[in-house]
């Protein structure tokens, strides 16, 4: 049994150091930035949003429902998702964890988190939660979490319970727009453990791992992080349910913008 999956065990999380290059992280921040900066140009911003912190600011303040749609479809970009599904993060699984076959459940999620960009009744972190209600797939299942930059104490760090994993689904929540809180009479003994992380590593726990985000950064601070799950297809109640994910996938139908495209468009776009 290797180290990582001893610890997975015994805690419910473990940190793997240097996993992703930090190359390719800084790839995904430019890439962020271009279509931040691509809806900056369309909305004719006079701000040249020198940095990816600048530029999400500017669109914050000048347009904020075009601010929500777009960091909302960030986590479909091709370089998002390639980082949330590198090779690397499945050679850790097959090799430390003895993982052979993997399912992905869905529900990758960028989630961004600075001062200046708070969303009025929408994201600024998540309350003490597990991930299984909004998975539902193998036991085993894991959550990786990975920060495109280095997060400190002070820089938005995610918490988790060691070993709390181990209490299985607790079901005394209250029920909210971002997902399932666990009630506060449920934590009284928890003992929260800041996890403290480089561009380039990446956090592994478990579905049932009890964890939250805190809400204290630095003035000025950004933390961008991506979250995505994976399924053990060989856990046995797995195969016993037939696979099973929480997340649907539909098709929307109808127009977004009425009368798109016009023929002119098409024929203007191929010409």
């Amino acid at each position: 049994m290797s180290r990582q999956l001893r610890k997975l065990r015994r805690d419910g999380f473990c940190v793997v150091r240097g996993l992703l290059s930090p190359a390719r992280v800084t790839a995904v921040n430019e890439s962020i930035h271009r279509t931040i900066r691509d809806q900056l140009k369309y909305l004719g911003a006079p701000s040249p949003a020198p940095d990816l912190h600048a530029a999400l600011r500017t669109l914050h303040a000048t347009d904020l429902g075009r601010y929500r749609q777009t960091v909302a479809a960030l986590w479909r970009k091709a370089e998002v998702s390639g980082l949330m599904h590198h090779p690397r993060l499945f050679e850790f699984m097959r090799e430390a964890l003895g993982w052979e076959d993997v399912f992905l459940p869905g529900g990758d999620v960028v989630f961004i988190m600075a001062a200046d960009l708070e969303i009025p009744g929408g994201y600024f972190g998540l309350d003490a939660h597990q991930d299984f209600p909004s998975v539902q797939g193998s036991l085993d299942a894991l959550v990786a979490w990975i920060p495109l930059s280095d997060v400190d104490r002070r820089g938005y760090p995610i918490e988790l319970v060691a070993g709390s994993h181990r209490r299985g689904l607790i079901t005394e929540v209250d029920e909210t727009a971002t997902g399932w809180n666990i009630r506060a009479e449920q934590l009284l003994q928890a003992k929260w453990q800041p996890i403290v992380v480089s561009a380039g590593d990446v956090v592994f726990m478990s579905v049932f791992t009890i964890h939250r985000s805190v809400l204290i950064a630095d003035p000025g601070r950004l933390r961008i992080a991506l979250s995505t799950r994976f399924d053990n297809a060989a856990e046995p109640t797995f195969i016993a349910r037939a696979y099973p994910t929480a997340y649907k996938r539909q098709v929307h139908r109808d127009q977004y913008v009425p009368d798109f495209p016009t023929a002119e468009q098409i024929r203007q776009l191929f010409d």
